[in-house]
């Protein structure tokens, strides 16, 4: 979201210093807001006994640029999650109890429920995502999900595989010896030289790249 940030700063700023401005105006009754909604997730969860962390998130500028071309419109007012919830919970069956539970606290907004768990992005991104509208007529977004779906969307499909096999946070060192081992397998593999060659080519250059 960095690099999309500055890469908006420069290709579009004018679009990156409206939206900028109109953020840092409303920033603290936004902080305000999410703080108060995240009480209100937060006691609700402990009242069905649904061990979670709930925190809230800014929406950065880029996603709120691209919402605003999506809808055809040249206001940050028309966009409905500016700010956002995130819910990150133990087990999946939790994402739905959660679900339902903020469902019956917040107003759905038709439309507007996205179920990526039962039908994964390519990237193997999963989540639920919905709007609702808050006590004070304030439209939000939560994202509800596991933690290991939270570190497949944080770090990368590398972490997916790695929380499988039990382990912690993946070290480049790691990363690089696996790489090098595949490496080796391919050179044994592989009749000659230039076959070698043309083994890797395969492996580093693939059509689609997950990041």
């Amino acid at each position: 979201w960095r690099l999309e940030d500055l890469c908006l700063k420069y290709l579009e700023p004018e679009a990156y210093k409206y939206i900028q401005n109109a953020i840092s105006e409303g920033r603290d009754q936004r902080e305000q807001f999410i703080d108060e909604i995240v009480t209100i997730i937060n006691r609700k969860l402990v009242e069905n006994t649904i061990p979670a962390k709930v925190y809230g998130r800014p929406k950065h500028y880029y996603s709120i640029y691209k919402k605003m071309r999506q809808q055809g419109s040249d206001s940050v007012d028309n966009i409905y999650d500016l700010s956002a919830v995130r819910i990150i919970v133990t087990d999946v069956r939790y994402c739905y109890e959660a679900l339902g539970i903020m469902h019956s606290e917040f107003i759905p907004m038709p439309g507007r429920f996205k179920d990526y768990i039962a039908m994964p992005k390519a990237n193997m991104y999963q989540s639920l995502h919905t709007t609702v509208i808050g006590k004070n007529g304030k439209p939000f977004e939560i994202q509800i999900r596991t933690q290991e779906m939270h570190n497949t969307a944080e770090y990368g499909v590398a972490a997916h595989w790695k929380y499988k096999e039990g382990g912690g946070n993946i070290t480049s060192g790691e990363e690089k010896l696996s790489w090098l081992r595949r490496m080796m397998d391919l050179e044994h593999e592989a009749k000659d030289s230039a076959d070698f060659i043309d083994v890797v080519k395969t492996e580093l250059f693939n059509d689609e790249v997950f990041v």
